[in-house]
């Protein structure tokens, strides 16, 4: 069985990945934003579920969000679930999962949901303004970076397995009541990611459980250096 932390699990595709891998019999570790958010997580935390808390716009509760989940132990799979539409989407969309990839004990898998929106954001790192305080970017840009920053950990991490994952548009309340698809369908591949023991080569894009091709300028190897070389100068940690 294995140890899973969820990012994102209050609600919607995190909370839903949960409950399906706790009960697989997985040891699933989920995380809430604030204290506040807590009580959402009691059912999980009575039924074996250990859980975490920090708000990932703030680089600060970041850093402490995965100092709790190291002195649990090290993950076998980590999922980036948390994501925002409006709002900070660069501290919590990007820079967020690029600091928990430095700090956490490497896991043996890391997942990163991405979404269907990335292939129309922007292909450049100019003006960025990594803390959110000024909108420098949109959703669809922050997942487009999402993606070329899971090619990148692929390639300078080759002894995790590194998968990005567009869960498609789900009934979710970031999705929104008129989405096409279900939770099931939504949490079917990571689910899969987190648990099959062969998932084939690190690097993968996936669509409801088929490799499919990212946006090629994901792909660009000068672009996914620069963008951890920007990461890296604003957190203070090198991949």
């Amino acid at each position: 069985m294995a140890r899973v932390l969820i990012t994102g699990s209050t609600d919607g595709l995190g909370r839903a990945t949960a409950e399906d891998l706790s009960a697989r019999g997985h040891e699933v570790v989920v995380h809430a934003r604030n204290a506040d958010r807590l009580p959402a997580l009691d059912d999980l935390a009575r039924g074996g579920a250990s859980t975490v808390v920090g708000d990932l716009v703030d680089p600060g509760e970041t850093r402490k969000l995965a100092e709790q989940v190291n002195a649990l132990g090290p993950m076998d799979v980590v999922i980036h679930n948390a994501g925002v539409m409006t709002g900070p989407v660069l501290p919590v969309n990007v820079v967020a999962p690029y600091l928990l990839t430095c700090l956490l004990d490497r896991p043996q898998r890391s997942v990163f949901l991405s979404s269907g929106m990335h292939t129309g954001g922007r292909a450049t790192l100019a003006g960025l303004d990594w803390t959110g305080r000024r909108r420098t970017a949109s959703y669809s840009d922050s997942k487009f970076l999402l993606t070329a920053l899971g090619l990148a950990v692929a390639r300078a991490l080759p002894d995790v397995q590194c998968q990005i994952v567009d869960p498609g548009w789900v009934r979710t309340r970031m999705g929104g009541r008129g989405a096409p698809g279900d939770l099931e369908s939504g949490i079917r591949t990571q689910v899969r990611l987190a648990t099959e023991p062969d998932i084939g080569e690190t690097g993968g894009y996936w669509y409801h459980e088929r490799r499919m091709s990212p946006d090629p300028r994901t792909e660009d190897r000068a672009l996914q250096e620069a963008l951890v070389e920007a990461l890296a100068r604003h957190t203070g940690l090198p991949l």
